[in-house]
């Protein structure tokens, strides 16, 4: 599955209302640890498949939707499963932190 782009106008369709949990990585060009994050959803994606919904918001092309979740760091990793924030994680996490964390909070199935 890949990594879809999260913006203002498909937040509340593609994110809240999901069926799927929802793993969205706030990031920024100028910051240089989000530059590794896409690889690290993309792992989270793959392994996840229908379950996770993963994607990337620019907080410099969507300041609305930042300041809307109360980004205040990046890179920012929030979770969100039917419609409400279960997770918050500000720094870059490894990939096999991410997969645990993700192991660790979303339900089997």
């Amino acid at each position: 599955m890949a990594v879809l782009a999260f913006a203002e106008s498909n937040w509340d369709k593609d994110a809240l209302a999901s069926r799927a949990a929802v793993l969205a990585g706030f990031w920024a060009e100028w910051c240089l640890p989000s530059h590794a994050l896409e690889g690290t959803l993309e792992a989270a994606a793959a392994r996840y498949d229908a379950r996770l919904r993963v994607g990337l918001v620019d907080v410099d092309r969507e300041p609305e939707l930042a300041e809307r979740c109360g980004i205040q760091g990046l890179p920012t990793l929030v979770l969100v499963q039917s419609g409400r924030e279960v997770l918050r994680r500000v720094g870059l996490l490894s990939v096999p932190e991410l997969l645990k964390l993700l192991d660790a909070t979303l339900a089997p199935g």
